[in-house]
């Protein structure tokens, strides 16, 4: 009898967790994998970044991730979407790269650095050659707020930046930057993304001393 009670108690306090815990998701969409954007997001040229992403719930989590989506040149909206628990795995260290882009119908899924797609392309920007003799990508008036948009900050891509990006493309391999400035453990990243990295939300939860309060408050 004692064992029922203990298991009817432990079954009542874990949906009452995961009721309180667990936000809800009406209006939320599912991205099962990457093939999934192409869904959710209908523009014909559309770039996502990753700026966010984190799981609720207890013992049984749902998972969500928070993009920047940057459609054709100046318009920017944020979204957050729920996600299967393997593609939010997949991207944690992914904070800052983009994970998704479309441009003239092509689409692409490597994670890499934000605004890699333009880079190298002569109808968004030039090479020039700064005065320390480096070589550098600059965008033409017309997109000068790229570089805001995508979370660059003062960073730009070298040359050599680009033929690491191309290697990378071929070996199907994520791309975090020369010096690996992009990602959850990238300068640029948390230089322009600071929220993700504000230290209030890296606290973890103590699960048993969250139980020992649920149960004096409804016990």
């Amino acid at each position: 009898m004692y064992k029922f009670f203990l298991y009817f108690v432990l079954t009542i306090t874990y949906l009452g967790l995961a009721k309180a815990l667990s936000p809800t998701e009406v209006g939320v969409q599912y991205l099962q994998n990457e093939k999934s954007f192409s869904k959710i997001l209908k523009d014909p040229s559309v770039s996502v970044i990753l700026i966010d992403t984190h799981s609720t719930g207890f013992l049984i989590k749902t998972y969500y991730q928070k993009y920047r989506v940057i459609s054709g040149y100046d318009n920017i909206e944020e979204i957050i979407v729920r996600t299967s628990r393997e593609y939010a795995k997949k991207n944690i260290k992914n904070v800052g790269l983009s994970l998704f882009r479309k441009l003239e119908n092509k689409e692409e899924y490597l994670p890499v650095p934000p605004g890699s797609h333009y880079v190298g392309n002569a109808e968004y920007g030039e090479w020039r050659t700064t005065k320390t003799g480096v070589v550098k990508w600059y965008f033409w008036k017309a997109y000068k707020d790229f570089p805001k948009f995508f979370g660059w900050g003062k960073w730009r891509p070298t040359e050599e930046f680009h033929q690491q990006l191309r290697n990378s493309q071929v070996s199907n391999k994520a791309f975090y930057g020369v010096a690996q400035e992009f990602g959850i453990n990238g300068r640029v990243t948390r230089e322009n993304f600071p929220h993700f990295f504000k230290s209030e939300r890296t606290k973890q939860i103590n699960m048993k001393d969250l139980l020992i309060e649920y149960f004096k408050e409804n016990f």
